[in-house]
């Protein structure tokens, strides 16, 4: 070609003919339904296969039927599989010329590039790829390993180092769900046995119904294993005759039975045809590791499978490392031999789409957005109103335990139990119901509590009236160095990360501590309101401590005991998130847990915000009229011994609708020392925490710092 197909997508006026895929012929007169059609694809729990003869015969049915599966609970971290995926994003999204130094040699596979052409008429693939030998670690190619990230070699060869147990975890469950000695697929394989990671980048495309992202093939290895992109699907399987969508999962891992497995089963699992799509508007990326046998290595039917009822269906056969070369031919159905290799051009951007972060999206560049370097003192509802200029300081970070915390917003509402306050003394099935959502979620959305839905709104709305207010009128509530009042969370460093949120933060009770140069004057009603609200709350606090402790079996004050019923301390945050012009760089509230022992939330009623993290991934609690989102604290997670969980959670920010929320946060004075109940420990569950007091500064700090105070708590 004359062209490059950087050179074309940029002209976007025509496509060259080596692109445009063909009806292969070999597969019949299949249904296409593009995208739409999705695969209920089977999802198998890893953790499960040593101790579950049911998951071990579901991982038996997916791979006769599908070839292929869902992996979950693999043993590894959603935070480190987002690492993962940025340093192979991060890698693609370098200038041209920097990447060409990683090109793979004409005659080479490893490196920067397009797959090998093979022969004149070979369809060409709508994809970059980086190809790397990885296992053996003697034979890596270490010219071919970017440089930059500078964390791009450490983070895949980490990387690497767990697929490998997996792969060996999978393989050995592989031969026991039909019977055979664990290791026989491990030991044909070898035990050195190579890996090879192919990350896979598909740019977005003006001609999605043209082009192919990867030919149909099937894999020639024995297994590999596939971390999908997060959000955009593209891999397809051929099954029944039919293609079908392979969902994405959150943190689970596409496990493909290759041609080598197939033959070691005789032909008991399938490796599956698969293809990737591309997408008119989204880029897409992929990382796969190719798990194939040594070299020279002799494949062939596990001797225990051949008898005289299931005959040998494949010959033994020797691997070579040419077995690469073979799947495109698979692709293209050619019965050529495979010509000297030939370079293709490579694919890096396209007409109109512009790649700067982590935005993804067609014609959108964020060079409209210019990078404030100078401390602000304005406050947030000031900057969404006037600012054009992001500061930098309101620009979240990678968070290294809960991951980019700008990046991974929920896809769906969770489903947060939902408890009858009113049926916890007449019902055990309710009480039971409140110990599983404070044991699973750390938290659920109580109904019927007590206060009536008309004072509900009117708490709402003497908070939207005070942020309403002119901001000089505000900033008279508000003291430096000082927790209370109306403003900012305390800054403890100097690279501390804002969030896109103003506060007004009172003690409501005692009254005797109300501080009561920090409560508005204006709505004139709203100590009034304020003052009802914080007494029918802390009714509700009371009847909650009384129902956990009897969902574990304790006496239903020992909670209350500890807790103080005289000396106990509420405090009040109004939380204000203006409307954000940046809202995958920013967040309302960076993910915490609560120091308090119980949490109250009044929710916006109609604009949501709020996410839990619960198994690695954040959910997004939804608004149920009229109800109380109730968080466990960490001092009930001590006070339980860990029995119930203090989850950690954050609130989001919306481009167009402000959102305002009310938490009332219930604890013991700080001259309380709290510990775990005594009833609570014993030979089997000895104590987890020592006893420790909480106070403002401890609570504030450790929470700007992302850190789980639970953490310096533990025995």
């Amino acid at each position: 070609m004359d062209k490059h197909v950087q050179d074309i997508a940029s002209d976007c006026d025509q496509l060259p003919e080596r692109f445009i895929r063909k009806q292969y012929k070999e597969y019949g007169n299949v249904i296409d339904c593009g995208l739409s059609s999705q695969a209920e694809l089977p999802v198998i729990d890893v953790s499960l296969l040593n101790s579950s003869p049911v998951e071990l015969d579901k991982l038996k049915s997916a791979v006769t039927t599908w070839g292929c599966f869902q992996a979950i609970n693999h043993g590894i971290e959603s935070l480190f599989l987002e690492k993962v995926r940025e340093i192979g994003e991060a890698f693609f999204r370098l200038p041209g010329d920097e990447k060409k130094k990683y090109l793979r040699d004409e005659d080479d596979v490893d490196g920067y590039g397009n797959d090998m052409v093979l022969s004149d008429d070979q369809v060409l693939d709508w994809t970059d790829r980086l190809y790397l030998t990885v296992l053996p670690k003697d034979q890596r190619k270490m010219q071919f390993w970017p440089q930059n990230p500078p964390h791009f070699r450490g983070v895949l060869d980490e990387y690497i180092s767990k697929i490998e147990l997996i792969y060996e975890d999978v393989l050995k469950a592989l031969a026991r769900s039909i019977n055979l000695e664990e290791d026989c697929f491990l030991n044909q394989l070898g035990t050195t046995a190579p890996k090879s990671a192919r990350y896979n980048y598909y740019p977005p495309c003006p001609w999605p119904e043209r082009v192919l992202g990867v030919k149909p093939h099937a894999d020639s290895s024995a297994i590999t294993l596939l971390l999908q992109d997060k959000e955009v699907a593209g891999l397809q399987l051929l099954k029944d005759n039919q293609w079908v969508g392979v969902p994405v999962v959150p943190d689970a891992l596409t496990i493909n039975v290759g041609d080598q497995i197939e033959i070691m089963s005789n032909g008991i699992f399938k490796s599956p045809v698969h293809r990737v799509l591309v997408n008119s508007t989204k880029e897409r990326m992929t990382l796969a590791v190719f798990c194939p046998a040594l070299s020279d290595q002799v494949i062939g039917p596990a001797d225990k499978l051949i008898t005289d009822k299931t005959p040998r269906c494949h010959k033994n056969k020797i691997n070579q490392d040419s077995e690469i070369g073979n799947d495109i031919k698979r692709c293209e159905g050619g019965k050529s031999q495979p010509s000297k290799p030939k370079s293709t051009a490579h694919i890096t951007k396209l007409c109109n789409f512009t790649l700067v972060g982590n935005d993804r999206r067609p014609g959108r560049s964020w060079s409209h957005i210019s990078i404030n370097h100078k401390p602000m003192n304005s406050q947030v509802q000031e900057i969404a109103a006037h600012c054009d200029q992001l500061p930098e300081r309101y620009i979240q970070k990678e968070d290294e335990e809960h991951g980019n915390v700008t990046n991974n917003n929920a896809s769906s509402p969770a489903k947060i139990p939902v408890i009858d306050l009113s049926l916890l003394t007449s019902s055990h099935l309710e009480l039971d119901k409140l110990k599983k959502a404070s044991t699973s979620w750390g938290c659920f959305q109580a109904i019927n509590h007590g206060i009536e839905g008309s004072f509900l709104d009117k708490v709402r709305e003497v908070s939207r009236l005070f942020f309403d207010l002119p901001a000089e009128e505000k900033k008279c509530l508000s003291e430096e160095n000082d927790v209370e009042g109306y403003g900012n969370d305390m800054v403890f460093s100097d690279d501390q990360i804002l969030d896109w949120t103003d506060r007004l933060y009172l003690t409501v009770f005692p009254k005797d501590q109300q501080r009561l140069k920090f409560w508005p004057k204006n709505p004139t009603n709203f100590k009034e309101v304020v003052d009802d609200y914080i007494s029918k709350i802390e009714l509700i606090n009371q009847v909650i401590l009384k129902a956990v402790a009897r969902s574990l079996n304790l006496e239903e004050n020992c909670f209350l005991d500890q807790y103080g019923t005289t000396s106990s301390k509420m405090v009040a945050r109004f939380n204000y998130y203006p409307p954000c012009p940046w809202p995958d760089k920013v967040v309302g509230l960076k993910p915490h847990t609560d120091g308090s022992a119980f949490t109250f939330v009044l929710q916006d009623k109609e604009v949501e915000g709020l996410q839990v993290l619960k198994d690695g991934k954040w959910f997004g609690v939804p608004i149920v009229p009229d109800a109380l989102m109730i968080n466990v604290g960490e001092q009930i997670e001590i006070m339980s011994n860990g029995i119930f969980k203090s989850p950690v959670h954050r609130a989001m920010v919306n481009t167009k609708n402000q959102r305002i929320s009310l938490a009332v946060f219930c604890m013991p004075q700080t001259i309380k020392d709290i510990g775990p109940v005594d009833g609570l420990i014993t030979d089997v569950t000895p104590r987890l925490y020592k006893n420790v007091t909480f106070s403002t500064d401890f609570f504030f700090q450790n929470n700007q710092q992302g850190k789980r105070r639970l953490d310096v708590c533990k025995i």
